[in-house]
């Protein structure tokens, strides 16, 4: 039996639904239930001809002001969450710091990094996530990935063939990561978990800029260093302004939403980073957020 295709809503306003609160609306948007859901809406597109867009927590994307063609999902309804012994299966939509903290409850250690980073397991995932030296590949044994054709895929760690910040996901960014099993090992006691997650949350704080209003790092830290805030101060960049969109004075690889930042501001702003830190320092600093649409045409 076919799975009834969620409700699909017209012109649905993205900017909210984005860490930025930037961007223009979703042409078609739908929030799958499960993984036949997710098929059903794959099925569908392919037979209008629409490109499709996922939708995590909104982190680390920039939608452009005249919004997203076509279909775009909401991955937030994949919440699943199942421990059995060792192991944990958790949907694409679920929270990282929520996983952090009921992994916590569970007295379960190794956790702890994620409680800072804004995104999902799907994104986390295909992006593998990071912070204080530790990244999300090292707690995973097993990843389900949907792709348009309507396959299921299982890949293990190895396969994603993990970098900084990258997997092999990257390359296909029509396959949408629908769940993820970890590996469970560090057993602990829940209140000495909850005093790391503090004490790590209290960096975070001491570093990065209080505004909920950024993508996260804007730019990947070059391989061979120094790390991109640092360029960015030193090209004399902190407090630069475009309209709305701000170099944070805190930390100089985020770019806050002042105001009413458009798109067209913050790709402006970016451009020029680039531009200074090129004719500063020598060094190419390669985007992080993913511009959408234009980031993803020409895939398929």
């Amino acid at each position: 039996m076919r799975a009834s295709v969620p409700d699909i809503l017209p012109r649905v306003p993205l900017a909210p639904r984005t860490t930025w609160r930037i961007g223009g609306p979703a042409e078609h948007f739908a929030v799958p239930r499960s993984l036949e859901e997710v098929f059903a809406l794959f099925e569908l597109a392919a037979s209008r001809g629409w490109p499709l867009f996922f939708l995590g927590r909104g982190s680390n994307i920039l939608v452009d002001d005249a919004g997203l063609p076509g279909l775009t999902l909401q991955v937030g309804g994949l919440t699943e969450f199942s421990r059995q012994g060792d192991r944990l299966r958790a949907g694409a939509g679920v929270a990282l710091p929520r996983l952090a903290r009921r992994l916590a409850d569970m007295g379960v250690a190794g956790f702890e990094f994620l409680e800072g980073i804004p995104g999902t397991v799907g994104a986390g995932v295909r992006l593998n996530a990071g912070a204080w030296g530790r990244e999300i590949a090292g707690l995973l044994s097993r990843v389900w990935v949907a792709t348009p054709a309507g396959r299921l895929l299982e890949f293990t760690p190895a396969e994603l063939e993990p970098g900084y910040r990258s997997t092999r996901l990257l390359a296909f960014p029509h396959w949408l990561v629908v769940g993820a099993e970890f590996r469970l090992f560090g057993e602990e006691d829940p209140v000495s978990i909850r005093a790391r997650m503090a004490e790590l949350a209290a960096r975070r704080r001491t570093v990065q800029p209080a505004s909920p209003r950024s993508c996260g790092s804007v730019f990947k830290n070059p391989p061979q260093g120094p790390a991109a805030g640092r360029l960015i101060d030193e090209a004399g960049l902190k407090g630069r302004r475009l309209g709305d969109a701000v170099v944070s004075r805190k930390h100089a690889n985020f770019i806050l939403n002042a105001g009413r930042a458009t798109a067209a501001q913050v790709k402006a702003l970016i451009a020029l980073i680039q531009e200074e830190v090129w004719r500063r320092f020598g060094v190419a600093l390669e985007r992080e957020v993913v511009f959408l649409p234009e980031d993803l045409s020409g895939h398929h």
